[in-house]
């Protein structure tokens, strides 16, 4: 892991699509229609277009990154009713191919790449629907079960992710299932957003296999299979990563004031890893880190010291400034406004033992690489 200041790109944490300790592969908006594909080399500071011609996508944009190669959409005079091409752009040699064509009124979007041969498109056209493609029968279904693409009904949030786990692909789901229908009960007064509401956690599973199966078969509710689940107010179940092949996850629950770590090798093996209490600790701040599979805590601070301890490993961090979690056990990592009101991020490099800061600026981690970009491209 190393650090890349990006904040000269005309690009924000959206358009981040790949990075290499040599380039930042990312998308160049054009206006608000038009992109192009594009790669910044931090040696010499150019820029390059990888896609030859301009792309038009009217819809979210969202191109994704599998196996070096770009996946994203470009549609052509949708006003008269012209085509929109899935296209894949090669990170290396900049080759473009067009893996499918689709003739639909209305808009498409390419919402999830599962793989080389699956993708999920939304199409917009008075109603709300999604289709998976397979590229290589050329062939699409339709997607009946609308939790998969984001229409909640009485899910109050889901969050989807992909992961592979002994070699076999899973689509996996952080949920909070309302025992009603949240959104229509705030609509219609019956409840306030301050109201307490019954709800459960969970994380559900399914193999990709599974789910592609049943979409072709036309399943109206797909198979995913309860992993965890959390019934009382105040419980969270916290998505934490993937280490070593495994999927970490944590599961808080309020009445016992406790945080229990789980390791998931497939879909019928979870292992408890560790228990918390958390009135073992009276922690300043705490962070759910998704790239160290743990929860940093702020254990101790003064106008001398800061220690930060990793929950999973019980790790604990020392420096004379500030900072919430650790990268990598070397990356000390701060977040906080400058005298200027403006945001900036300090890290110091336990390895080198130098401190760097970056005014008007927020990180995040793209391909297991330290990204700094400026606000300003927000």
């Amino acid at each position: 892991m190393e650090i890349l200041d990006a904040r000269a790109l005309p690009a924000d944490h959206s358009d981040i699509l790949h990075v290499t300790p040599s380039s930042i592969y990312f998308r160049r908006k054009v206006n608000a229609e038009q992109y192009h594909i594009s790669r910044f080399d931090l040696e010499d500071q150019e820029r390059v277009d990888l896609s030859q011609d301009v792309l038009t996508d009217h819809g979210p944009t969202r191109p994704f990154v599998k196996h070096q190669k770009v996946y994203c959409l470009n549609e052509h005079d949708r006003a008269n009713g012209g085509a929109t091409e899935l296209l894949t752009i090669d990170l290396l040699s900049g080759k473009t191919e067009q893996v499918a064509t689709f003739n639909v009124p209305g808009d498409l979007s390419l919402y999830w790449v599962l793989n080389e041969r699956y993708m999920v498109l939304l199409h917009v056209d008075r109603v709300t629907s999604a289709f998976l493609y397979d590229t290589k029968a050329k062939q699409q279904h339709l997607i009946h079960d609308k939790r998969l693409y984001g229409m909640t009904e009485n899910y109050r949030e889901l969050y989807f992710f992909l992961v592979t786990l002994q070699d076999v692909d899973y689509i996996v789901c952080n949920t909070r299932l309302d025992e009603f229908s949240f959104y229509d009960a705030l609509e219609s007064g019956l409840i306030s957003p301050e109201d307490p509401i019954d709800h459960s956690e969970g994380l559900l599973i399914a193999s990709l296999e599974t789910i592609v199966s049943e979409i072709e078969l036309g399943t109206e509710v797909l198979s995913f299979k309860t992993l965890l689940r959390l019934d009382g107010e105040g419980d969270t179940v916290q998505y934490l990563g993937e280490q070593a092949g495994f999927l970490i996850f944590s599961a808080y629950t309020d009445r016992l004031n406790e945080e229990v770590f789980y390791q998931i090798r497939d879909e019928t093996d979870v292992t408890e890893l560790g228990r918390i209490r958390w009135s073992d600790y009276e922690a300043f701040d705490f962070t759910y880190d998704d790239v160290e599979s743990t929860i940093f805590i702020v254990n101790d601070r003064s106008e001398q010291h800061h220690e930060v301890i990793n929950l999973r490993t019980g790790a604990r961090f020392l420096d004379r400034d500030p900072f919430e979690r650790v990268l990598r056990d070397r990356f000390y990592v701060h977040e906080t406004i400058g005298e200027d009101a403006e945001p900036m991020v300090t890290i110091f490099d336990a390895e080198r033992y130098v401190r760097h800061r970056f005014d008007d600026a927020y990180y995040m981690i793209v391909s297991g690489e330290l990204v700094i970009l400026s606000v300003n491209q927000l």
